[in-house]
């Protein structure tokens, strides 16, 4: 019995006289596809090419038939429990509940308005550019209307991610051939937001000894100091069980958000150590919800609503003189806290590598977004620079005075009728070199004299 073949050749006379090989492939269902040239004129030069096309998977073309418009395509996309493309990735690195939300308010919002009518077979790099320009100074129709608003930089490249996601599963599924956002780059973010952190006086103002006049409820206050000490997440901290408390340490393997319980963000369990003190406020609050959430009003069977923690933490700054302006001028919140320990880390000169065990950063530059290492608070380097400019100061005093006294030995010699010598002279001419860079020649000093052989050394008349 003869094995049919994956594709077959055959001859084909071109308008132009010459003869081109032509291959046949068949789908998985058995039918025939219409012949593709190979543009060779032997046929071991067509073998090999089409040898060429199995390896890169482009034997068997894509199916010619109706092309889905981008509406048609995206409906379904990030949900969780039926997208494809998210199902697929559970068994690998799962993404987050919250990232497909995200991504359900991208199609809905930004995406489908703009590219919605269009097949996704036309879509072109020149399209997606445009776009995601005018989306990054809000010139963009979106359901009908023209959006007045800019959008930050990260936004805007946060929207373009999923639509390079969703193009990329298009892709791998044969529906497009390319990519169009393969070569598109992303938009600046220098218009992101500047976070000016906490002072170390202001933090010491929010936990002082009496924090009742502060904080309304332990719960607030223990959460903000451990955040302050920690750079735990929001969600780290509404999901931290009594269970996970140690003498020295705290185990961070969960978090909670509005999706419920789930795992950490880098879905990397990390343990964090704590000093005793912190060790005794947290028993204080196991003491009131034993093993299950610390951080919770109803014997820790569900953590506090995230907007409580928000009103606690402006009303502390309020009472410290902190009001609402300021604060939203610093766009201080509870990640602050986060920002802050880092930089007390990056301050107090602990390893890189050790920081980012604590913090939880994937990688230096990421941690170093949270770094705020500013002149207010780099108080050595201000100490050297002001000693040195004291130097400088005295230095100089110093320096006018043995001018002054210089030229006054001058002076008073050439009234006398003779020329200055010694120290005057010498202290004359170490000034002048110092504040001029050259030291001026004796007049007693050889002199050159270039003729038309050799220069030579002649004796200056005194």
């Amino acid at each position: 019995m003869r094995i049919r073949e994956c594709y077959s050749l055959y001859k084909r006379q071109v308008p132009s006289g010459k003869v081109v090989y032509y291959y046949r492939v068949y789908d998985e269902d058995g039918k025939r596809f219409c012949g593709h040239s190979t543009g060779q004129s032997t046929k071991t030069a067509a073998n090999e090419y089409c040898k060429m096309l199995i390896r890169e998977k482009r034997l068997t073309p894509v199916k010619r038939g109706k092309a889905l418009t981008f509406e048609e395509f995206a409906k379904g996309w990030w949900d969780y429990e039926t997208c494809p493309y998210l199902q697929s990735r559970k068994e690998r690195r799962p993404i987050s509940k919250g990232y497909a939300t995200q991504g359900q308010y991208a199609v809905k919002n930004h995406l489908v308005p703009v590219f919605g009518k269009k097949r996704i077979d036309t879509i072109t790099e020149n399209d997606i550019d445009t776009w995601l320009t005018n989306f990054r100074q809000g010139e963009y129709t979106a359901s009908d209307k023209k959006t007045k608003s800019n959008y930050k930089g990260n936004t805007a490249n946060l929207v373009f991610k999923i639509l390079k996601i969703m193009l990329n599963y298009a892709v791998k599924k044969g529906l497009i051939k390319t990519n169009p956002c393969k070569y598109v780059e992303m938009v600046s973010t220098d218009d992101e937001k500047v976070i000016e952190i906490l002072t170390p006086e202001e933090e010491q103002k929010l936990f002082p000894v009496d924090w009742r006049r502060i904080w309304d409820l332990p719960q607030f206050y223990v959460l903000n100091r451990l955040a302050s000490i920690s750079g735990m997440r929001r969600g780290e901290l509404l999901g931290l069980r009594g269970e996970f408390v140690h003498e020295n340490y705290i185990d961070v393997c969960a978090q909670y958000t509005r999706f419920g319980y789930q795992d950490v963000k880098t879905h990397k369990p990390k343990n964090i150590p704590i000093p005793e003190k912190m060790y005794e406020e947290l028993k204080m609050l196991i003491e009131m919800n034993g093993d299950g959430y610390l951080f919770s009003r109803d014997g820790g069977k569900r953590p506090i609503h995230r907007n409580y923690v928000y009103r606690a933490l402006y009303q502390a700054l309020d009472r410290i003189g902190i009001n609402e302006e300021e604060r939203k001028r610093r766009n201080l919140s509870m990640h602050g806290w986060r920002h802050f320990f880092s930089t007390e880390l990056e301050m107090a000169d602990i390893p890189d590598s050790r920081a980012r065990e604590v913090t939880g950063h994937s990688s230096r530059k990421m941690r170093k977004r949270y770094n705020h290492l500013d002149n207010l608070r780099m108080l050595d380097v201000i100490q050297l620079q002001e000693r040195l400019m004291e130097q400088e100061a005295g230095e100089s005093d110093r320096a006018e005075t043995g001018l002054a006294a210089a030229q006054g030995g001058m002076a008073e010699a050439r009234s006398e009728g003779r020329e200055p010598e010694g120290p005057a002279k010498e202290g004359a001419i170490k000034r002048v070199r110092g504040r001029f860079g050259k030291t001026p020649e004796p007049e007693s000093a050889p002199v050159m004299k270039r003729g038309r052989g050799r220069p030579r050394k002649e004796a200056a008349k005194v």
